[in-house]
């Protein structure tokens, strides 16, 4: 019996009910982001676009995916092998 148990804040299949526990992930904490990007793209003389800023924010994503992807592996790493230990 696999006894490893995720916390109720990383259930995966209910992506939309951990969007709305965590408050990095509203439209709030991303309007302070769009006006950087825009502030950002004027200074530069450059035209800020919706494109463009969701680009940014794909490319962020991924990063911090990548992030997690080896946090996870090496938490994985470190217990496979005492799933049949007492906590």
């Amino acid at each position: 019996m696999d006894t490893n148990r995720f916390k109720a804040s990383h259930d995966f299949s209910n992506l939309q009910k951990n969007l709305s526990n965590n408050p990095g992930y509203s439209v709030e904490s991303y309007s302070q982001q769009v006006k950087d990007y825009i502030h950002d793209m004027k200074s530069r003389n450059q035209e800020a676009t919706k494109q463009g800023f969701m680009a940014q924010a794909q490319k962020s994503a991924k990063e911090v995916w990548t992030e997690i992807q080896e946090i996870a592996s090496e938490a994985w790493e470190k217990n496979r092998d005492h799933s049949d230990e007492k906590k």
